[in-house]
């Protein structure tokens, strides 16, 4: 009787394991639906979510609209001087900082900057990561309310041409991070300022191809600094036909660490970062591409990470409750998607939770520009098609 007993229990115990570790259920995509746009909105667009607006930046001219896609209000941020924004972000209080870079004299024809071309067997295509006019040297930041009123500018010390690519802010400053014009190319340019608009000296990573594309500030006033180069840089030396980077930086501004890439004959890039260190970028590998997703500690060692098959850019966005968003132009099915099988690339929007497991999808037209999140709209996805460039958003 006593065998029977425990033959019984340990059944049970086999059956409710079974049950615990069993696979999780599949996860439909759900489609999104597009906002009805009064105004039409280009592909050269960047995109913030705050509060209940969807921010609209265009070169120097910004302006908000609502969920029903009808204007809020709009700001031209200057009036005479020739200068471009170019990276837009919000503080915890909604207020709207748009940064970019400026010119004090006439505007003045570029001249193409020498670039280093690496060996490169398999044609792997390197995008140029040049300042767009040589006559943009002065760092510029505008701070916004979420009505739309100008409160302040602010301007940095004058350096060489530069792009100013990505803008973060907290309680203790703002940092800037881009790249700049150098005698023999480009380098990565970090600017550090306190919220009054005092700013430090930049500091440069590399002297010929090096690209900063984003910016995050830590909660201990260190900074991460997310990229891509082709040079040497602290003592580690290239592995790819590009390697994507990442550079952590001390409150005083001194570089503490910096991983690279290690995917051998690749051009790899690290384009967009959550303030919790959700990465997003790509890998192509001779005619093979893919978007890289990677949740990363502070010490820059990666926590857990996926490939899907891509093409085009990938974007990254905080959700509630530690999730995470990235969407990318899908071009393969996608384990754990049941009804997901494109015959061309189209936007694919998923969400993980904050341990890395996918929970959730969501399909729309064309391939993603830009992606933001708000507890008013929830995610909001902007994409371009052969036809038009829409936003979208779930219902």
């Amino acid at each position: 009787m006593k065998k029977v007993f425990f033959t019984l229990l340990s059944l049970q115990f086999i059956f409710s394991t079974s049950s615990a570790f069993a696979a999780p259920k599949p996860i439909v995509a759900k489609e999104m639906v597009a906002i009805n746009l009064v105004e039409p909105v280009t592909a050269e667009t960047k995109m913030l979510v705050v509060g209940s607006s969807i921010v609209l930046l265009n070169d120097s001219s910004v302006r908000a609209i609502g969920a029903d896609g009808v204007e809020k209000w709009r700001l031209a941020l200057t009036q005479g001087v020739a200068s471009i924004a170019t990276a837009i972000a919000s503080d915890s209080a909604g207020n709207i900082w748009i940064a970019g870079s400026s010119a004090n004299s006439p505007a003045a024809v570029p001249s193409a900057a020498p670039t280093i071309a690496p060996i490169n067997p398999d044609n792997v295509v390197v995008d140029p990561r040049l300042p767009v006019r040589s006559d943009l040297t002065i760092p510029t930041v505008w701070k916004i309310s979420n009505t739309g009123t100008l409160i302040s500018a602010y301007v940095a010390e004058s350096i060489t041409a530069l792009l100013i690519n990505s803008i973060s802010i907290n309680s203790k400053g703002i940092s800037l991070g881009g790249v700049r014009a150098t005698d023999n190319g480009n380098s990565g340019v970090i600017i550090n300022c306190d919220l009054e608009g005092k700013c430090s000296k930049p500091i440069f990573l590399g002297t010929s191809d090096t690209s900063i594309d984003v910016v995050v500030r830590g909660t201990d006033s260190s900074l991460y600094a997310i990229g891509n180069s082709t040079e040497t840089l602290a003592g580690k030396k290239i592995v790819g036909y590009r390697d994507g980077i990442i550079a952590k930086y001390s409150s005083a501004g001194k570089l503490t660490a910096l991983v690279r890439s290690s995917a051998a004959k690749a051009k790899r890039e690290w384009l967009t970062s959550t303030n919790s260190l959700f990465m997003t970028g790509s890998v192509q590998t001779g005619q093979k591409f893919e978007s890289a997703l990677t949740k990363f500690a502070t010490n820059l060692s990666p926590t857990w990470t996926f490939r899907f098959a891509s093409t085009g850019a990938t974007y990254s966005a905080l959700g509630p409750n530690g999730s995470y968003f990235a969407a990318f132009a899908s071009t393969s099915a996608v384990k754990g998607i049941s009804n997901w099988k494109p015959n061309k690339p189209t936007a694919l929007l998923l969400t993980f939770d904050s341990k890395g497991s996918l929970v959730e999808a969501k399909s729309a037209v064309g391939t993603p520009l830009a992606l933001g999140y708000s507890r008013d709209l929830g995610i909001v996805l902007m994409s371009t098609s052969q036809t038009d460039v829409s936003i979208f958003r779930l219902t």
